[in-house]
């Protein structure tokens, strides 16, 4: 099977690295990612301009662009053999509730079912650890072995492994489980330039999230493993059925 790795925390990240270092011993990996960082950009693509996208050898590719740019190059640019699995991660922080729509982890692997291709995107409680995400990488070669073939064409399925994996700390603690509802807090900094024009910075947010029971919040929580479907369909069904009953 042909995976396509990409991620949105850029090529230099421990996260794809380990990725790639122990999925490659079962599967043909294709590796793409941003030249650097590209956090938050949802499903950004570049349009209207060219971009540059570096060979450093047949496997692996380096793209001046989104996470989605790297997934739609390594389908549609004849770089690497037909894809059949995408795989985005590992994220150096979770990506649970309403976080999905602003990822660009998960952004890159919708992208990847918009187009067909079944895709994962997978993230950590962890910043930064001393294996370089070993442990997330393992977890995510036996979750394929299992659950690879349950991925639908046109599927997402999102997973995030918390810090500490309770139980037996293997794949059997994963449940799957619905999106929970985030909470942000916005702050900005403004800084004024010139009369009439100010600078502002949003120096992060405030993260919380409702108790619910079901949710890829408990369970991260509860040191389970969550993994929750995600289609790409954003109609709410039951309230277009109450209009159109009207």
């Amino acid at each position: 099977m042909n995976l396509l790795i990409t991620n949105d925390d850029g090529i230099s990240s421990a996260g794809i690295k380990a990725l790639e270092r122990v999925l490659g011993k079962s599967y043909n990996t294709y590796l793409i990612a941003p030249l650097k960082e590209r956090s938050v950009t949802s499903m950004a693509l570049t349009v209207f301009q060219g971009m540059r996208v570096e060979r450093i050898n047949d496997n692996h590719y380096i793209a001046d662009g989104f996470p989605v740019d790297c997934v739609n190059i390594g389908l549609y640019a004849e770089i690497f053999p037909k894809i059949d699995f995408v795989i985005s991660g590992i994220n150096r922080g979770v990506n649970m509730g309403y976080d999905v729509h602003y990822s660009g982890t998960v952004g890159a692997a919708k992208h990847g079912a918009l187009h067909g291709i079944p895709s994962l995107a997978v993230s950590s409680g962890r910043i930064d650890p001393e294996d370089g995400y070993e442990k997330e990488a393992k977890l995510v070669l036996d979750f394929l072995e299992k659950y690879q073939s349950q991925i639908q064409s046109g599927e997402i399925w999102n997973l995030n492994v918390p810090p500490e994996v309770c139980g037996t700390g293997s794949i059997s603690e994963l449940v799957f489980t619905r999106l929970g509802r985030r909470r942000y807090s916005e702050k900005y900094e403004k800084k004024q330039i010139i009369e009439g024009v100010s600078e502002f910075q949003l120096n992060g947010s405030l993260l919380g999230h409702d108790e619910e029971t079901g949710t890829d919040f408990e369970a991260y929580y509860q040191g389970k493993i969550p993994v929750t479907p995600i289609q790409l369909d954003l109609t709410e069904k039951c309230r277009l059925k109450e209009l159109q009953s009207r």
